[in-house]
């Protein structure tokens, strides 16, 4: 692909790719997220959602986490809580659950479980790629939007009419182009590969990816995990403008 900025959301098919460059949107789906780092190139920062550095059973949430909710408030429920890295090889959801509660006291969302398959392949990757490891970096989509909304959570939940409407209205400010974009994105590629939240978070992460200025961190200083990946979540903050 070729842009300067991108964002990147899990999909039923692999992984969604929103390319950003002087306005204009570019999207492709990759089926493993490798060949979309390759495909990205010399970029600089790639935002994906999807949970960057895990804690082991005994070390408490990850604070990313914890802030995340903080600030989401009443749209708290959209960030899962990121699964502790002895959970990555397991084979089934009993077995995770399970493990779960006998290593953190505290059992596994069937939500987390579903996505199990992408962290654990976003994280061999981080572990063995130098440039994934340089480049991707953590974005929650709803606190994307909250940051663009000016420290305002979004009003409707994502999967409504009304919230779908409400977040691609906050997209159009920036990109005025985001409403074509995402209809030919939805002709393109079938439900069974891609849904409308998934170009919608993909793309809100590729538009920060494109406001480097506005980054923040939470936490602000990061945590290391055990293989040295720093735990954090960057969204936008516009509060100031």
């Amino acid at each position: 692909m070729s842009a300067r900025h991108f964002g990147v959301d899990g999909c039923r098919a692999g992984w969604f790719c929103v390319g950003l460059e002087g306005g204009k949107l570019s999207g492709e789906l990759y089926p493993g997220l490798s060949s979309l780092v390759e495909a990205t190139g010399r970029a600089g920062s790639v935002l994906v959602d999807i949970p960057v550095g895990l804690k082991a059973g005994s070390e408490g949430p990850r604070q990313c986490d914890v802030l995340a909710r903080q600030h989401l408030g009443k749209r708290a429920s959209s960030v899962f809580s990121a699964p502790i890295r002895e959970l990555l090889e397991a084979g089934a959801y009993p077995e995770a659950n399970a493990l779960s509660r006998a290593l953190s006291g505290k059992g596994l969302s069937k939500q987390t479980w579903n996505i199990c398959g992408k962290i654990r392949e976003a994280d061999r990757l981080l572990q063995t790629s130098d440039s994934a490891r340089q480049r991707l970096r953590e974005a929650h989509p709803e606190l994307c939007f909250y940051g663009l909304n000016h420290g305002r959570p979004m009003q409707h939940a994502k999967r409504s009419q009304a919230g779908f409407e409400e977040r691609l209205a906050l997209l159009a400010r920036h990109l005025p182009d985001v409403r074509p974009f995402l209809d030919n994105m939805l002709i393109r590629y079938p439900r069974s590969q891609l849904a409308r939240d998934d170009v919608l978070d993909a793309t809100v992460c590729a538009l920060t990816a494109s406001l480097p200025a506005s980054w923040r961190h939470i936490p602000e200083n990061g945590e290391r995990d055990r293989t040295g990946l720093t735990m954090e979540i960057i969204f936008p903050d516009l509060s100031s403008t």
